[in-house]
């Protein structure tokens, strides 16, 4: 489902002229005005990952698991309602990207100090032994006979702070804005790059009020507040220009004031939602465009985005893979790592068609990501995409893979 995603192309941007009727001392906020897609969203999002309410305390469980005997194969059989550690190796889903992000993951590994220990809060393995795990699954992934996974590899179960042998999904994704190189009557919402020095540390109803009008700072504009603001959320999104180009809204700081929840805001409020998941925000700020930016700006946190061509840039350097990367606490589990994961199979309108198990890639990392069972998987970019990580939002099974001491040359990764 995740084939399909863009490699964007690089758009050489002209000077950016502000015409005098947009540039007049009005915040944009206040007259943003309502956008109707054609195609209303038929699903609502999940929660923000930046929303999301720090796990409770405590140890996280840990249990060295293995697999049992393999079974015969079974075509009729569907691997992803199947108990996984009774399947063969054909149950797990190989494709040109779980290739990608076994090589990836060895770029990085090799970049990184080998015996240095990662994840110390629960995984506490080396680089090394990372890496080498990497190597054999290569291996694996390249036509070794199946069955060879349970010999070659220890499984270490990732649990959640319920304790029930079950990590915690939740799914973010990519947005996409509609903008233009110049304002206009409707295109009057700017994307500010970071400015330098004080101009830095404005708040969000700063910024909404023109404070950083007229320095050049525009990037593009867009005629869509309530998308630049879950961007923002996100931490990236995808600005499609006139001509159809694309390119990347790639983070670039922020003014270093703490989040706040808008749907807590409105529930103070006593705006009353279907759900306050954020296309039930969505509905609301563009059928209620006087009180979007009262909204909006009542999270002092402002995201600033530069323009770049490609995929988002992950913690560890790497562009993310659409339904193989996932965020995780590297406290706990460590970037460089391979996971073997029952992910759910989503179709377009988010309802969940089946199961697969699959390797993810644990690459990158985000602020509310706490605990050693969080998995924050990323599903691509655009409406398909969103939909898909409403669906993947719950708790299913999880572990991260080690390649085990008795092959390959070093026989003592318990020491490293």
């Amino acid at each position: 489902m995740f084939r399909h995603y863009f490699v964007a192309t690089a758009l050489i941007l002209g000077s950016l002229v502000l015409t005098q009727s947009v540039m007049a001392n009005v915040p944009a906020w206040e007259s943003w005005r309502p956008v109707y897609t054609p195609q209303p969203y038929a699903q609502p999002y999940q929660q923000q990952r930046r929303e999301y309410a720090p796990p409770r305390q405590g140890n996280p469980v840990y249990r060295q698991t293995a697999y049992g005997s393999a079974l015969p194969f079974d075509d009729s059989l569907e691997c992803g309602y199947a108990q996984a550690l009774q399947l063969p190796d054909q149950c797990i889903r190989k494709n040109a990207y779980t290739r990608e992000g076994l090589q990836t993951q060895a770029s990085y590994l090799r970049r990184v100090p080998a015996a240095q220990k990662v994840g110390v809060g629960w995984g506490n393995i080396s680089n090394a032994a990372l890496l080498e795990t990497v190597r054999e699954l290569l291996n694996w992934h390249d036509g070794i006979a199946p069955g060879t996974l349970q010999q070659r590899f220890s499984l270490r179960e990732i649990s959640s702070w319920r304790g029930d042998a079950k990590a915690e999904y939740t799914g973010y994704f990519t947005p996409l804005l509609e903008v233009r190189t110049h304002p206009n009557s409707e295109y009057r919402i700017p994307i500010y790059r970071k400015p330098n020095g004080q101009l830095a540390q404005l708040s969000h109803a700063d910024i909404a009020r023109r404070a950083l009008g007229g320095k050049g700072l525009e990037v593009a504009w867009t005629n869509d507040l309530a998308n630049l603001f879950f961007a923002q959320v996100q931490g990236s999104g995808i600005a499609r220009f006139p001509d159809g180009k694309e390119m990347m809204l790639e983070y670039a700081g922020d003014n270093g004031r703490t989040f706040s929840s808008i749907a807590a805001y409105m529930k103070q409020r006593g705006i009353k939602l279907r759900n306050y998941g954020n296309e039930a925000i969505r509905d609301w700020l563009r059928a209620n465009p006087q009180r979007a930016g009262e909204i909006i700006t009542s999270n002092p946190r402002y995201v600033f985005f530069k323009l770049t061509a490609g995929l988002p840039t992950t913690a560890s350097g790497t562009r993310v893979i659409p339904g193989h990367t996932v965020a995780v606490d590297r406290n706990y589990i460590p970037l460089g790592a391979v996971l073997l994961a029952e992910v759910p199979r989503i179709d377009a309108n988010g309802r969940e068609i089946g199961r697969d198990w699959r390797l993810l890639f644990a690459q990158d990392q985000g602020g509310n990501i706490k605990g050693a069972g969080r998995l924050d998987l990323y599903t691509g970019f655009g409406r398909q995409a969103e939909n898909i990580a409403h669906g993947i939002t719950g708790f299913r099974k999880a572990y991260m893979l080690v390649r085990k001491p008795a092959y390959g040359g070093n026989t003592n990764m318990a020491e490293r």
